[in-house]
């Protein structure tokens, strides 16, 4: 068997090896996955992740708030200090700069969102 012949078989077996992969991996019948986006974010007990965080500014006007957080785990995201959306804009009135919160963010659609904010 020449080496032409033989990369042509590995490759071959390669491709089809890995396509039944993908396949097996993308065939989801009978599993129920509607709840996936709610489950995302949660941990194990069942609640929300929450992440710990100062505000640096607040945007009431645009819905938005500025916090210097820990690494958010269910983004996968580092610490560090950035503005967030947040979902529901009357959540602010509450806050001020230099509050100490525990929220939980999201990423829908590529726009971080906080969904929910706590004063600690």
């Amino acid at each position: 068997m020449n080496y032409k012949t033989l990369t042509l078989t590995l490759l071959l077996g390669l491709a089809t090896h890995t396509g039944l992969q993908a396949e097996e991996m993308m065939n989801h019948a009978g599993h129920d996955m509607g709840q996936m986006s709610q489950m995302e974010g949660m941990n194990e007990m069942g609640e929300m992740a929450m992440t710990q965080g100062v505000i640096t500014r607040i945007d009431a006007a645009n819905g938005k708030v500025g916090i210097k957080h820990e690494a958010i785990d269910n983004l996968k995201m580092p610490a560090m200090t950035m503005v967030f959306r947040v979902a529901e804009p009357a959540q602010l009135k509450a806050l001020k700069v230099g509050d100490a919160v525990r929220f939980h963010a999201e990423n829908p659609g590529g726009k971080l969102t906080i969904t929910q904010i706590k004063p600690q």
